[in-house]
């Protein structure tokens, strides 16, 4: 069961559930309200919630709730809407004020156990999503999430290690102070003077702010593509289409971030639409 749909239960059972950052919601039972104060973290009993009905540890439980604030956080800053089923639907304005409209609750569907149901991606086998039974899912969930961590861990340093400020500094002291060294070697008094004044005066390099390309499904079937692509726009997604390479098509969103942060939103938005793999490419 999905995150989301999590929420909106533990909202019909508790009456009230906080997302830090974003806001609370409160329901008496037949209509939800909503108010942009929130707690400043999860509550214990949500992330028990969460942890009893998906079958985590506590930690993979709490990183899921903020995956899923962080990146609904982002695409609320872009103008996407938030919609939660059975709770409404959130859109932030150009002056930075959200607006709440309230949904339809789906009480009678959530004793009938229809949130079970996943959006699945036109492009993905539904076949794996079959839920598994007995000794071989719990070592598929340990084996999933060990590898999903140490995926995480090890993209994030290699990320750093290439963009790490500190080092390209260093490079650029060494390749300018071997420079000026040699120039005033061949230089009047004067002018080896000035240049050693001025070995001191390097440009500091600026931290990476980039723009990137979170490309959420590739294929080579257009009409597929295509029929994804609309899917996405009609709930509101801002997803772009790219058909440059008519033997791979592309379906991305184009997001911001520091180098250090597209391992862990690209994990965030493989997790939330269902994809096999999610890539990034610059700008």
């Amino acid at each position: 069961m999905k995150i989301d749909q999590l929420i909106t239960q533990y909202l019909y059972q508790h009456k009230r559930v906080s997302l830090p950052g974003i806001g609370t919601f409160t329901t008496d039972g037949s209509v939800v309200k909503f108010d942009t104060k929130s707690d400043p973290t999860f509550s214990k009993e949500l992330i028990e919630y969460v942890k009893t009905h998906t079958g985590k540890m506590t930690s993979l439980a709490q990183s899921d709730l903020e995956s899923f604030i962080m990146l609904n956080s982002q695409f609320l800053n872009i103008g996407k809407a938030l919609y939660l089923d059975g709770i409404g639907t959130l859109v932030k304005s150009k002056e930075g004020i959200l607006t709440f409209t309230p949904g339809e609750m789906v009480t009678d569907r959530l004793d009938e156990g229809m949130l079970e149901n996943r959006r699945n991606s036109v492009f993905s086998d539904e076949s794996r999503y079959q839920p598994q039974t007995g000794v071989n899912r719990g070592w598929l969930i340990g084996i999933a999430a060990l590898a999903t961590i140490a995926i995480v861990v090890w993209g994030g340093w290699k990320l750093s290690q290439n963009n790490n400020p500190e080092n390209a500094e260093t490079v650029v002291k060494a390749d300018t102070a071997a420079t000026v060294a040699d120039t005033t070697m061949h230089l009047p008094a004067d002018t080896a003077n000035t240049a050693t004044a001025k070995r001191d005066s390097v440009i500091q390099p600026v931290p990476d702010n980039s723009q990137w390309r979170f490309v959420i499904e590739a294929t080579g079937n257009k009409l597929r593509a295509e029929k994804r692509f609309a899917q996405l726009r009609e709930i509101g997604d801002k997803i772009q289409f790219d058909s440059t390479d008519t033997s791979r098509y592309k379906l991305y969103f184009l997001l911001p971030g520091q180098p250090s942060d597209t391992a862990r939103m690209r994990d965030s938005l493989r997790r939330f639409y269902g994809s096999r793999l999610v890539f990034v490419e610059p700008k």
